[in-house]
């Protein structure tokens, strides 16, 4: 996938670098610029510009973070454990293996009903309130 994004960036380059050309030679032939200068004019136009336009995808490649694996995404399935613990919620949340029908980290026991008082009483305690 890398490398076809890649060699269509490189294409682009190609195109948006020889469309500058392009413009750089009809001015400057409008302007009465002569063949050699022309020649050169059109060369340093094309070069500046397609070092610039690869100069800068390298630096985005080189620059960005390293995709994903899949073991890693794997490892991640405990993100948010300290929001819940800081709530009140002891247990540890279903793995990602498992399907609940509850999005986000929505707690499965409330489709039952709300908490009683004993348990609502003992997150307010946990939470620092009186």
């Amino acid at each position: 996938m890398v490398d076809q994004n890649c060699l269509v960036y490189q294409t682009w380059a190609k195109r948006i670098t020889l469309t500058t050309t392009f413009i750089v030679v009809v001015l400057s032939w409008i302007n009465s610029v002569k063949i050699p200068d022309l020649i050169v004019r059109a060369g340093v136009s094309f070069g500046v510009m397609y070092l610039l336009i690869v100069g800068s995808f390298r630096l985005f490649e080189w620059a960005a973070p390293p995709e994903p694996e899949d073991e890693q995404l794997s490892s991640d399935s405990g993100q948010g454990k300290l929001i819940d613990i800081s709530v009140g919620d002891d247990e540890l949340q279903t793995p990602e293996g498992q399907d609940t029908n509850f999005p986000g980290q929505v707690d499965p026991s409330l489709s039952t009903g709300l908490p009683g008082a004993e348990q609502q009483a003992d997150i307010v305690r946990r939470m620092g309130w009186e």
